[in-house]
């Protein structure tokens, strides 16, 4: 008699911890699971919201300083040219030989183009120029790798360039660096996109102008 109901003790136990487990896996387990998958996109919106908010309080700052920017940008539009006209260029390449010890050796000019926006500023140029004399017999070139450009959005653009190839001849590597980095000081805005020394003598440094086409 004890034997039969220790029999069916034993059963109901097994019967109730079947129905437990079986709560936890059809009822308590996607619960679970949903209550994460909200609780992470809760914090996706609250991390989205701090960026938008960020942006908002930045733009909000630069209304407010909205007359300012108009006047920087106004002195930057003054650095580029509405007419393709080039005198000015040669001025400031002749004036940056003259200040850093340079003999300029040529000057070839391309056709005005479409500009092309270029994902990085190559920074490197001048720097590459000094590089290049450290490699041992000065007859290797050091070449800084030009800017990727990226496509131009559609539509037509506000802005052309020109692009202006410069020889000078310099034995030092330093005045040639000196060179590329006077190159940017004004008042055209001029920007130098790649650089290479070849046999300790030879700078190829070339440039962009640009010309706004707005009225």
């Amino acid at each position: 008699m004890n034997s039969t109901k220790q029999l069916i003790n034993l059963a109901g136990l097994v019967l109730v911890v079947a129905i437990v487990v079986a709560g936890i896996a059809l009822v308590a387990l996607p619960m679970y699971s949903q209550s994460q998958t909200i609780d992470g996109q809760t914090r996706t919106v609250a991390q989205t919201n701090v960026v938008y908010e960020t942006q908002v309080a930045q733009l909000s700052a630069a209304n407010d300083r909205i007359d300012e920017i108009d006047a920087n940008l106004a002195e930057l539009r003054r650095e580029i040219a509405t007419a393709p006209q080039l005198d000015d260029v040669f001025e400031l390449i002749n004036a940056a030989a003259e200040r850093t010890d340079v003999m300029i050796d040529s000057v070839a000019v391309a056709d005005p183009e479409d500009f092309i926006a270029r994902t990085t500023v190559v920074e490197e140029a001048a720097a590459t120029a000094v590089a290049a004399e450290t490699d041992g017999d000065g007859a290797d070139s050091g070449e800084a790798g030009a800017a990727e450009p990226q496509a131009a959005a559609d539509g037509p653009s506000l802005q052309r360039q020109v692009i202006i190839t410069i020889d000078v001849k310099t034995e030092d590597p330093e005045a040639a660096a000196r060179f590329i980095d006077d190159l940017g000081r004004g008042p055209r805005l001029l920007a130098p996109i790649d650089g290479t020394y070849v046999g300790g003598e030879t700078l190829t440094a070339t440039v962009l102008a640009f010309i706004r086409t707005e009225g």
